[in-house]
């Protein structure tokens, strides 16, 4: 099998980034100043993950915020952001096979307005605009070996 990932698992992020793009510009980290947020974005990090036992399968943690101009348009681009997600499995995206998506429970971080603060570690992030709304989806994304 070719491709970006071959006998790796996937870097989730750069998956996230890939097909969620269509649906709105899509980053891995926030700009260093608010000023630099263009709306809509929306943001995908992992937050984790596990190996199955015999390594060949793994489950990324993995969270997508949603920034829109309001909380109504953010709500709805989560939509499509949900949707996305779950039709991901059995389908080649950016070079990677999904073999399931699950919908989890959004962890860390908390936003709080006007600043955006990370509760945990020494990390923080710049401040947004508390007129720009969010959304925060969650996911476990099961996939072997590429």
């Amino acid at each position: 099998m070719t491709g970006p990932y071959a006998g790796e698992f996937p870097d989730f992020e750069q998956f996230m980034i890939g097909l969620l793009t269509t649906i709105a510009p899509t980053v891995s980290f926030l700009p260093a100043q608010a000023s630099q947020i263009v709306l809509p974005m929306i943001w995908v990090r992992t937050t984790g993950g596990t190996l199955d036992v015999n390594a060949i399968t793994y489950q990324a943690k993995v969270q997508a915020v949603v920034f829109h101009h309001s909380r109504q348009q953010a709500q709805t681009m989560a939509i499509q952001v949900r949707d996305a997600f779950l039709d991901a499995p059995a389908a080649r995206h950016n070079g990677v096979l999904v073999d399931n998506v699950e919908e989890i429970a959004a962890a860390e971080p908390r936003f709080s307005a006007p600043n955006l603060r990370r509760s945990r570690g020494s990390s923080e992030f710049p401040d947004l605009d508390p007129l720009h709304q969010m959304v925060e989806l969650a996911f476990a994304i099961d996939a072997r070996r590429q």
